[in-house]
């Protein structure tokens, strides 16, 4: 059958499509180079790299329609799926559970400071025993927890870490006493040190905590537990944002607000991350570094945990996208467990647990 020739409405069509394709091209470039790029030297990649599968999303509209019109310029929307390919290589994953003797678990939880998200009728003090529930249920060896702050008024933020850590069954606990802003705390039920405290671990109102565990007859290792900075965008301005039109009246304000702080997020991040790599404590042997690292795996700091020798262990073990952000953006992977050469993993889990603004993630594992 012989494809019948356009009217004018439809070459004005295909034209229009044909325009969006180049750009839908050209932002998925700059997706897939952004972890190339220091924010702190061109900062607008990142936002690309940041929305990935919008853009993804983008092409694969775009394609579908030049396809319905029988337009050669398909292929421009074609190209960029094919560019869109490292991207995916990093934010989905195909990877296979193993098994193993002398498996260890670890649990990383962001849990924002124990005020529910989208829980109706819960204060922090039932919220945080409804996660102690889960802890118990998941059964961890370490649990690492992001923002933890006192969550009952009867007590102090000490006294809660240490009911916290006998509710669920954790004999020692680290953080740091002296700087603990940020809330980093480690539970571990195998004996466990803390690393030195002048290391960019030791800074932990704005990175995170390091101790050694030795595991007995399992092995010895080092767990950092990290969170770095958020991007701090309010509910409200998330929700003018996502709103109707008509509620939209602060919207050219907000979207500068939002621009402001993402960029600048971006770049005081790339600088925490530098810091705690180039002030990383002496240690030899297998080491993982889990938390909430607020960076998709289109970024400038996943490259450059990478480059400094550790794997994200999603990718390995782990199956889909799993994203670990619970709040209103979607398919935001921000919460990972890097692990190096010294670790072997074996499975990796997203729980679908609600309650915080993130979701629990685990690894099972072994030390060679």
């Amino acid at each position: 059958m012989e494809r019948r020739e356009r009217g004018f409405f439809g070459k004005v069509l295909v034209f229009i499509l044909s325009i969006m394709a180049v750009i839908g091209l050209i932002a998925m470039i700059l997706s897939v180079i952004s972890p190339y790029i220091n924010p702190k030297h061109f900062v607008w990649t990142s936002f690309f790299g940041l929305s990935f599968w919008v853009i993804l999303a983008y092409n694969v509209v775009i394609l579908l329609f030049l396809m319905l019109l029988w337009s050669r310029k398909a292929w421009i929307a074609v190209l960029a799926l094919l560019v869109a390919i490292p991207g995916l290589n990093k934010s989905y994953s195909f990877g296979t559970k193993a098994t193993g003797d002398n498996g260890i678990r670890i649990m990383s939880y962001n849990v924002h400071m124990f005020r529910p998200v989208g829980i109706e009728e819960v204060d922090k003090e039932q919220f945080a025993y409804q996660v102690m529930n889960m802890v118990k249920e998941q059964s961890p060896d370490i649990l690492c927890c992001q923002e933890f702050h006192g969550y009952s008024k009867k007590i102090s933020r000490t006294k809660c870490i240490e009911e916290f850590a006998k509710t669920t069954g954790f004999q020692y606990v680290y953080f740091n006493r002296k700087d603990n802003y940020a809330g980093n705390v480690i539970f571990s039920k195998f004996p466990i040190a803390k690393v030195d405290e002048e290391s960019g671990f030791g800074k932990e109102n704005t990175y995170g905590v390091m101790v050694s565990v030795d595991a007995g007859e399992k092995g010895k290792f080092h767990v950092a537990n990290m969170h770095l900075l958020s991007y701090n965008i309010t509910d409200n301005e998330l929700d003018v944002l996502t709103s109707t039109p008509d509620r939209q009246n602060n919207l050219d304000t907000i979207s500068r607000s939002v621009l402001h702080k993402l960029g600048s997020s971006f770049q005081r991040r790339s600088d925490e991350l530098q810091s705690v790599l180039d002030e990383m404590p002496p240690v030899d042997g297998p080491i993982i570094i889990c938390g909430d690292f607020n960076e998709t795996p289109l970024s400038y700091n996943y490259r450059q945990m990478q480059k400094a020798g550790f794997t994200d262990t999603f990718t390995k073990v782990g199956r889909g996208i799993k994203p670990t952000y619970a709040g209103k953006l979607p398919l935001l992977r921000i919460d990972y467990v890097w692990a190096n050469n010294g670790v072997t993993p074996f499975d990796f889990n997203r729980l679908r647990y609600k309650g915080s603004d993130h979701y629990p993630v685990m690894l099972d594992f072994s030390i060679q």
